[in-house]
């Protein structure tokens, strides 16, 4: 464990020993005194904080008021890393995400890797894990990735421009007013509809202002935002529930945000003093009405001062494991957090305008499979049909010729009949008589009396046909009974 005042990069065992570059210069940064456009957004903290917890900075305030200084453990660093042999920097650390895409670039721009099976709980699902490298900005500024099947066992991932997202690429900041003349009307509304207060009488206002600094950058977006008015149902005061109607309407694109303001530790107002007043009035000797009358107080009598902000949209499944909610930190405040909620709804309606792009893909890609198989159905029918009409033709002949042969072979065997009858009684008036009859019947009956010919076509009807087909054809059609 590292001792009190002891130089964090000499305590090898409790931390690591160096700084990142990029640690490094936030340390920089700040012992110059935090100078104007170097550092933007406010993801630098979080190093900071980083940096604080090795002794190398003293932290205090948040939001605005945010300010560090250097220690003289800080300073120290500094110094070895200003002399002729600084500390070597280490190397920051790679997630699993950007990992994933420095591989695609060192492949090429094309990365096969393992499909995973159902069942694998050890396997790596690298569709999701692309799907977190584009929802984390691990990818170039506009594109994205595709995970597509290149066999039963992988799956090919590569980068393709995705132009809708290079407009979100950054924050715009938000201004919140510390005074507004004229409140937006869904913040007005906001402050008037006290029965759908989440937050507490003390950050009413600055939660109001919220509201409005919301309504109007979304205004200057081209979208539209109003106060919603909030679910029928039997829950809440006039049937509203911030989960169901929230506190600001956003419509973007053809999309509908709800957006709920709350504060940690406070009751919906409405509902919580109408259950109050329930318990007034009804089963005044109850004991659970008398508890709960105890418990109740006001309903931001919990609070504790950290407002949050929730995003709420239909069809949420699509946006599963996407950021909902921003809230009051130790080293920011919601105001802060403003940018990052209309850059969040801007990537959604990116994610919308692909998702539904990639539906009409694979609806379009399902079309054309169909057309292909019914095409190729349609032209293994007739090449079955050409067999069987050849089949039933074949069989017709040679049953014909069947015919021929027992005729033929009937003929002879009652020719020498006659030659022994009329060996053995010829000179008998009547057994020549007879022999005279059947010796033109044999004539008849002979097919070689005249030379022979292939019978009449047969009549190709399609029970006829049917016979002459693999199962799971149909002589009616390609798609009269072909079985899949």
């Amino acid at each position: 464990m590292a001792v009190s005042g002891a130089n964090p990069y000499e305590a090898g065992v409790a931390q690591r020993t160096t700084l990142t570059e990029q640690q490094l210069s936030i340390l920089r940064w700040i012992a110059d005194g935090c100078p104007d456009g170097v550092m933007e957004g406010s993801a630098y903290r979080i190093s900071a904080a980083a940096l604080r917890s090795r002794g190398l900075l003293t932290i205090s305030g948040r939001g605005r008021a945010w300010s560090a200084r250097v220690t003289d453990a800080g300073r120290e660093y500094l110094g070895k890393a200003g002399s002729p042999d600084p500390p070597v920097a280490r190397q920051a650390n790679v997630s699993v995400t950007q990992q994933l895409v420095d591989d695609v670039i060192a492949a090429g721009g094309t990365l096969r890797v393992p499909r995973r099976r159902w069942n694998d709980r050890d396997g790596v699902d690298y569709a999701h894990r692309a799907r977190l490298a584009e929802r984390h900005r691990k990818v170039p500024v506009g594109t994205r990735l595709v995970v597509v099947a290149a066999s039963d066992e992988e799956l090919e991932i590569r980068p393709v421009d995705a132009p809708e997202l290079v407009a979100i690429s950054a924050l715009v900041p938000v201004v919140v007013p510390d005074r507004v003349g004229r409140y937006h009307e869904a913040a007005r509304l906001f402050r008037d509809r006290s029965d759908h207060h989440e937050v507490s009488r003390d950050l009413v206002g600055r939660a109001t202002r919220i509201i409005h600094a919301i309504a109007i950058e979304a205004e200057r977006r081209r979208w539209s935002a109003d106060a919603p008015t909030g679910s029928a149902n039997r829950r809440g005061v006039n049937g509203w529930t911030g989960a169901k109607g929230g506190h600001l309407r956003i419509a973007a694109g053809g999309h509908v945000f709800w957006l709920r303001v709350q504060e940690h530790g406070v009751q919906i107002r409405g509902r919580w003093e109408e259950e109050v007043q329930r318990s007034r009035t009804l089963l005044r000797t109850s004991t659970y009405y008398q508890d709960r009358q105890l418990r109740s107080g006001a309903y931001d009598a919990a609070a504790v001062g950290r407002l949050k902000l929730e995003l709420l949209c239909a069809n949420y499944w699509i946006y599963g494991g996407r950021q909902s909610r921003w809230t009051d930190g130790r080293s920011w405040t919601l105001e802060e957090r403003i940018p990052h909620l209309f850059r969040e709804i801007e990537e959604r309606i990116a994610h919308a305008i692909r998702d539904a792009e990639e539906k009409r893909l694979a609806a379009d890609a399902r079309a054309a499979a169909a057309r292909r198989e019914a095409e190729e159905r349609e032209r293994q029918w007739g090449v079955l049909m050409d067999q069987a009409r050849a089949r039933l033709a074949g069989a017709h002949r040679a049953g014909h010729l069947r015919e021929q042969a027992a005729d033929w072979h009937e003929a002879d065997r009652l020719r020498r009949y006659c030659d022994a009858a009329h060996a053995a009684h010829g000179e008998n008036p009547a057994t020549r008589e007879w022999l005279v009859w059947a010796r033109s019947y044999i004539a008849e009956l002979d097919p070689l009396s005249q030379p022979p010919v292939e019978p009449a076509p047969v009549e190709a009807t399609a029970n006829a046909l049917q016979e002459h087909l693999p199962p799971g054809w149909s002589a009616r059609g390609p798609d009269g009974g072909q079985t899949r």
